[in-house]
């Protein structure tokens, strides 16, 4: 028998406020509303990927791990937050919601933006929905500070984090042009578009993972699009996190590993070691003396020391043997 659609309309509506009471509930450090979104009971289960990996196979071990973390921070938690891609399904008692969690932090230092993805599994029992299964997977990637913008396969940028934005206004390598991510000339932009569309092959859950094994950790390279006029390299990444291709350029574009390796088999001094992480920074050769605090000449000779040493003869070749080593 078909249920009257406006019983569907209320369900929705009680549904939805659960879930919003859930969160809200947990920033003002309100127990007794929290308890009050949840079933409680042998059934209870709850997984969550935060970073680590959370199992609670009872309500009370939930609730204690919850009422541990008001604990250590018993204040109200000022933030913003905002549901997107709400989905909810009903079928008699039960009801399944999918949805993506934005929490944002304002003038409080404690919140950090958090994107997660989530699924819960409500009962409906004496007229009230609570929740029955709680499954969290938190998008650590989308946190990151340093510029990150996520593109699709021709380009198109699909997101891009605010520190994104304002590095690109004095980054020289990319550009934006109708709403796809460019490089600044048209040879170096070849180079990028094959390295994003390489990258997006990457994203199925096999393939990611055999690159994972093949790279030794996170499926992440360098890109180098070109050399600016001074001779400095102009250098950005392709990451692929959470199904997603990200290019990651400025604070991200340095090879710290690497050039830890390459300073201990070539033996660099700490001097010329900080030239060569001035360099993979994207750094002109004016722009890296003046960082390091040195004239503009003594710069080029603990570049040129650099190059005897390592056997190179260019900034690029130099860039390309430090990629070269794997950590």
């Amino acid at each position: 028998m078909t249920e009257p659609a406006d019983r569907h309309v209320d369900a929705h509506t009680a549904i939805r406020r659960v879930l919003e009471t859930d969160i809200a509930s947990y920033l003002a450090r309100d127990r007794d509303a929290w308890l009050s979104c949840w079933v409680d009971d042998v059934r209870f289960r709850s997984i969550m990927e935060c970073g680590t990996m959370q199992i609670a196979r009872s309500f009370d071990d939930f609730r204690k791990n919850v009422f541990d973390a008001m604990d250590a921070e018993p204040d109200p938690v000022d933030a913003e937050v905002r549901f997107e891609n709400l989905d909810i399904q009903i079928g008699n008692d039960l009801a399944w919601a999918t949805y993506e969690e934005i929490v944002t932090g304002t003038s409080n230092p404690r919140v950090t933006t958090r994107h997660s993805h989530n699924f819960r599994l409500l009962e409906n029992k004496n007229g009230v929905w609570r929740i029955l299964f709680h499954g969290c997977w938190t998008e650590e990637f989308r946190d990151t500070e340093d510029p990150a913008i996520e593109v699709a396969v021709d380009g198109r940028v699909l997101w891009m984090n605010d520190t994104a934005t304002l590095a690109l206004k004095s980054f020289k390598g990319l550009s934006l042009s109708n709403g796809k991510l460019r490089a600044s000339k048209p040879s170096w932009d070849t180079k990028l578009q094959n390295a994003i569309s390489g990258a997006h092959n990457l994203t199925a859950f096999g393939q990611h993972n055999r690159a994972k094994s093949a790279g030794g950790g996170e499926v992440k390279y360098p890109v180098v699009l070109g050399e600016n006029e001074d001779g400095g390299l102009i250098l950005c990444w392709v990451k692929v996190a959470d199904a997603r291709v990200y290019i990651l350029f400025g604070q991200n574009s340095n090879l710290s590993a690497q050039i830890d390796v390459v300073q201990a088999i070539f033996a660099l001094s700490k001097a010329q070691t900080d030239m060569v992480r001035m360099i993979a920074a994207g750094m002109e050769l004016s722009e890296a003396a003046e960082t390091l605090g040195v004239t503009k000449n003594t710069a080029r000779t603990h570049l040129r020391r650099v190059y005897e040493k390592v056997g190179v003869s260019s900034q690029i070749e130099l860039l390309r043997l430090v990629v070269s080593f794997s950590t």
